[in-house]
């Protein structure tokens, strides 16, 4: 199990915003196509708190991700993760949530994404991907800007970079805080 790590802000655009002094952006890597289809069965897994996600990106293998234990403060986000390629739901996650409830999941949401993404850099070492995703959910649309910060930051420097970060950019005016997840925004958009 991971523990993912990262600041969420809805974004005006899917430019990467200005950085603060001796913070730099690697080279942008390729668009992703994705389309995440999030997993349910009598809203079970979201009356728990958790989201079972399938990932299918244009060039890569099917991943599931089960995320859970999210925590918030401002902008920053943090949740575990069981995450693994398969086509099929991994044999671990149906472990967490029970082969009963496995057998019964179906789609409650989809989402179509087009993300672009960069190494960050802070003092020319990479401690997080920035990654911009226009979403589409239905009829809504919108675009939201994360850093999710590599594992082999610690916790604490995590902590620590996204104080700094959301204090830079607490003053774009393009940039809001989320308040929740994607999943949670596409639902609210049903």
């Amino acid at each position: 199990m991971n523990r993912e790590r990262e600041l969420k802000y809805a974004a005006q655009s899917s430019e990467p915003p200005r950085l603060p002094h001796g913070w730099s952006l690697g080279p942008e890597r390729s668009v992703a196509e994705i389309v995440d289809t999030y997993l349910d069965h009598a809203a079970t897994l979201i009356t728990r708190g958790w989201a079972l996600r399938r990932r299918e990106t244009v060039g890569a293998p099917t991943r599931y991700t089960l995320k859970r234990n999210a925590q918030q403060v401002g902008a920053f986000h943090q949740r575990d993760e069981i995450e693994q390629a398969s086509d099929q739901i991994p044999a671990e996650i149906v472990h967490e949530i029970g082969a009963q409830l496995a057998s019964e999941l179906h789609e409650v949401v989809t989402m179509r994404q087009r993300r672009r993404s960069w190494p960050l850099q802070l003092n020319g070492s990479v401690v997080a991907d920035l990654t911009t995703d226009e979403i589409r959910s239905g009829n809504a649309q919108w675009t939201e800007l994360e850093v999710e910060f590599v594992p082999s930051v610690s916790d604490a420097d995590a902590k620590e970079m996204a104080t700094d970060l959301q204090a830079f950019f607490a003053g774009d005016e393009t940039l809001t805080p989320s308040r929740q997840s994607k999943l949670q925004a596409a639902i609210a958009a049903l």
